[in-house]
């Protein structure tokens, strides 16, 4: 049960992401990824992340990305996916392993399970993504690994994409 959810998940960040990747890039700007309000529209249908524009100043840092997207959205029909209170502890560079970044939030965080936690967590490695040297993610609470997670490193690559209705078989979401 859990393995279907996590791939029904995975096909609906994947859905999300492959779109919206390539309006951010055509748009030049950087994205803050958020939970679909469900009170929008069908629920159920579409995707379970979406973006909005970042709206400060010149190329951000990573620290600044985490603050605006723990502040939560300002564009109607999203949702912060993060639970009241969630604080930034700390984050940065592994400096024995490049290219991943780490990211210590409040003991909140800990609280979240299953879909929760997939969709905040996806919502941080998507908006982190678009740092540059960016490629993978460990995210923990109050320096405590999120325990209900198959691994800790975690990448907008993992996002699967699969239509049904159009024949095509898994691609990845940089493909998309």
């Amino acid at each position: 049960m859990k393995r279907g959810l996590f791939l029904l998940l995975a096909l609906l960040l994947g859905l999300s992401a492959c779109g919206r990747e390539k309006d951010a890039q055509a748009e030049g700007g950087v994205r803050l990824w958020f939970a679909v309000d469900e009170r929008q529209g069908d629920y159920g249908h579409g995707p379970a992340l979406d973006s909005q524009p970042y709206e400060g100043e010149g190329p951000p840092q990573p620290e600044e990305l985490l603050n605006a997207l723990l502040a939560g959205p300002s564009q109607e029909g999203l949702r912060s996916p993060f639970p009241r209170g969630v604080t930034l502890r700390q984050c940065g560079w592994d400096e024995e392993r490049s290219g991943v970044f780490l990211v210590n939030l409040s003991e909140q965080y800990g609280a979240l399970t299953d879909v929760s936690l997939s969709l905040a967590d996806y919502s941080i490695v998507l908006t982190l993504s678009q740092v540059e040297g960016m490629e993978t993610v460990e995210i923990s609470a109050e320096g405590g690994s999120v325990s209900y997670r198959s691994h800790q490193a975690l990448s907008f690559q993992e996002a699967v994409l699969w239509d049904e209705l159009t024949g095509e078989g898994p691609k990845r979401a940089e493909e998309g």
